[in-house]
């Protein structure tokens, strides 16, 4: 795209960024803005000392101005575009006072697929969300496109990667393929458009703390996924997000609806990623593919060769006989105990050490509880109210745990309990804050311990 068509949105024009953030997603669309000749205002609720990382990349740029460690009325009025983050409250009062006013209140996903649309570059948008599996099912989607040769671009919700600057790279034609949270989707409902073919994996419990509860108000960021789709788009579902539409949708939907089926791919593949929940994501995997046009010998070269998504139920290694595994992308107890029993299915007879718990977002954890007492053999949970839940849930007598404030105690206890042939796998079933800084800050740390761990 050339610079000419984009910059022109954003010249001169007075635009409130709303979350700098430390993930640099923020980060980017503020540089893209700011270096389009944006006036742009900056807030966050964090401390210029917390967002020290962030403020040294924007530190050159002179059209930026901050608020810092909370928001303030006036940079929502008088503006021409609000950039929203990600977990901005529904309701939030900031947000409403530029709506009351009619100034226009986007997220970074959903104005760069307005701008292309606006300026007619014809581009194939793939769209993948659910409460789970999205990254996984976005990852072999990408190994399609890379063993393909295909031109394409990750959007979305992915770590260090902002939508904005994509303006620049994304030519006529190409592929633009994105994991979706349910955040990144509210944006679309904004710009009323929906990707060209949408991937739904599944839908359940999450969020729940931001959606206070309701369910259905979940489901409704989410169904933007599909909700603006026409009659030539295409959504690829599971039997779960098929039942999850039934349950809580009302409307119509206008493109191909298809159900993809891990019994519909060829019976003599192998895999290196394994587990009911893998086999669902290989199968949606494997129809988008089909529906690109990718030859069915490099769709099987780029699955099977598929060795997971980073922090979602990878193998890290073994030592000593103990194997590791990294599932930090399970937030939810119904995530991690799919994991667990993927695990025991897998290597049966083998103990696992869990570690697990945190930060409470409304789930239940009668489920996650009872399953740990059967089948666990000894868990460690992060201090949280996800780990309180648990605790009140377990069986009276069930001692077969402890809780920790860091992951380096919690993974030493954990070495120290694992024998030979044990597996020691990190699935939180819960969010990461107040140990951690997110979820990313867990991950790293749990690779970083691991990893030198083996080196020894």
């Amino acid at each position: 795209m050339n610079k000419s068509q984009y910059e022109k949105y954003f010249r001169d024009k007075r635009i409130t960024v709303m979350g700098i953030g430390l993930l640099g997603r923020g980060v980017g669309d503020i540089q893209f803005l700011a270096s389009c000749g944006a006036e742009v205002i900056a807030t966050d609720l964090k401390t210029k000392a917390e967002l020290k990382k962030s403020l040294i990349k924007l530190k050159r740029f002179k059209n930026i101005s901050y608020t810092l460690e909370r928001h303030l009325v006036g940079d929502f009025r008088g503006r021409d575009i609000i950039l929203k983050g990600s977990g901005v409250s529904l309701d939030n009062k900031y947000i409403a006072t530029a709506e009351q006013v009619g100034i226009p209140v986007h997220m970074s996903f959903g104005l760069l697929l307005d701008i292309l649309n606006k300026e007619n570059i014809q581009v194939t948008v793939v769209g993948v969300t659910g409460s789970k599996g999205k990254s996984t099912t976005t990852g072999l989607i990408e190994a399609i496109l890379k063993t393909s040769g295909r031109p394409y671009h990750l959007a979305g919700n992915i770590r260090g990667v902002a939508n904005l600057p994509l303006l620049k790279k994304i030519n006529e034609g190409d592929i633009i393929l994105a994991e979706l949270d349910s955040w990144q989707l509210q944006g679309l409902h904004v710009v009323k458009m929906s990707p060209h073919i949408a991937v739904f994996t599944n839908f359940f419990e999450d969020h729940l703390n931001y959606y206070k509860g309701s369910m259905r108000d979940y489901f409704k960021d989410k169904s933007a996924i599909f909700k603006y789709q026409h009659e030539d788009d295409y959504l690829v579902l599971t039997s779960a997000s098929k039942r999850a539409i039934k349950k809580y949708y009302r409307g119509s939907i206008t493109s191909k609806k298809s159900v993809a089926r891990f019994k519909h791919l060829p019976k003599s593949w192998e895999y290196k990623i394994f587990g009911k929940h893998n086999e669902k994501n290989l199968a949606q995997a494997y129809q988008v593919g089909k529906l690109l046009g990718v030859p069915q010998t490099v769709i099987k070269e780029a699955i099977t060769e598929f060795k997971g998504v980073s922090g979602r139920f990878e193998r890290i290694g073994a030592k000593n006989g103990i194997t590791f595994f990294n599932d930090n992308n399970s937030t939810t107890p119904e995530s991690t105990v799919v994991s667990l029993e993927s695990l025991r299915k897998q290597y049966p007879g083998r103990n696992i050490i869990l570690i697990a718990g945190g930060a409470d977002k409304e789930f239940h954890y009668q489920k996650m509880a009872k399953y740990i007492a059967r089948h666990v053999k000894f868990t460690l949970l992060f201090s949280g109210g996800a780990t309180d839940k648990l605790r009140d849930c377990f069986p009276a007598r069930f001692e077969d745990f402890m809780e920790t404030l860091s992951m380096k105690t919690a993974l030493n206890l954990a070495i120290d309990q694992a024998k030979r042939g044990d597996i020691i796998i990190l699935s939180p079933g819960a969010a990461s804050f107040g140990v951690f800084d997110n979820e990313y800050d867990r991950n790293d740390q749990y690779m970083r311990y691991v990893k030198n761990y083996l080196k020894k």
